[in-house]
């Protein structure tokens, strides 16, 4: 029985689930979400705009992975986009896309988020590993939890 509402972390979750699937698996972006959606309508309520919201950070997010990666790979020392963990990966290119390309929430939102994600569904050590990543990229960028107004206008 459906008992909960769809919220916007479950959309986090649903874009995190597609674009792993797309990554690693043998589905394109669009049947990968179409499959993963019909399963989350089996245990949500679902709100139209979530969905959206799921569907435009999986489409950005790999739309622009080119552009993302590169920017992981700046940051990333030791650590080549190659090398890393597929779900770690998905995380952090969810995380950019959301924060820089979309502005769809606060950067701090955003690394939270980043980081419950990491501690849900990837290894002990990847909350550490995402959030160092994550702020080496948002602190290239200019950002810092004191200038977060002027990262996001």
């Amino acid at each position: 029985m459906k008992t909960r509402r769809m919220t916007r972390r479950d959309s986090r979750v649903l874009a995190l689930r597609a674009l792993f699937c797309w990554n690693v698996g043998n589905m394109g972006p669009a049947e990968s979400f179409g499959y993963l959606l019909n399963e989350a309508e089996q245990e949500l309520r679902i709100d139209s705009g979530n969905i959206e919201y799921a569907r435009e950070l999986t489409e950005t997010t790999i739309l622009r992975v080119e552009e993302i990666d590169e920017a992981i790979d700046g940051v990333s020392v030791g650590w080549p986009v190659s090398r890393m963990p597929r779900v770690d990966l998905s995380i952090l290119r969810l995380a950019y896309a959301e924060a820089v390309i979309l502005k769809g929430a606060p950067v701090e939102v955003v690394l939270d988020e980043a980081i419950e994600l990491a501690k849900e569904f990837s290894s002990h050590a990847s909350p550490k590993f995402v959030n160092g990543v994550l702020m080496g990229i948002f602190r290239k960028m200019g950002w810092s939890r004191d200038s977060e107004k002027r990262y996001n206008t």
